[in-house]
């Protein structure tokens, strides 16, 4: 992997629930990594979500590639340029822990 390709900062965030001053449960995000990545913009569609979601919502197929970084899962997603991306597969390029390639989607869950 070419070092100058990685030149856009994203931030990978994990979800973390924490208990409120009433002892239920609340859920948010928090920071994991802040890595270089390149971008591939793929694909983008519109599909039909729930009544609440505002009915239709765009859907778009990004890759980010980045050098590995370990603890990485699809439970987890990425910030950038003002958006969520939620991580839909990893993949560990030939299985050698130098790069991954996490193919995300946009859409109306936002990460959540």
């Amino acid at each position: 992997m070419r070092t100058g390709k990685l030149n856009r900062r994203i931030t990978i965030e994990r979800r973390q629930d924490s208990k409120n001053g009433s002892g239920g449960t609340i859920s948010g995000w928090i920071q994991f990594a802040t890595p270089w990545a390149a971008i591939n913009y793929l694909s983008g569609m519109e599909r039909n979500a729930t009544l609440h979601q505002g009915g239709e919502t765009a859907d778009a197929r990004t890759t980010f590639t980045m050098r590995y970084l370990a603890g990485v899962t699809e439970t987890m997603r990425i910030l950038y340029g003002g958006k969520a991306f939620n991580i839909r597969f990893i993949n560990d390029v030939l299985d050698r822990h130098k790069t991954l390639i996490l193919t995300c989607d946009t859409g109306a869950t936002e990460g959540l």
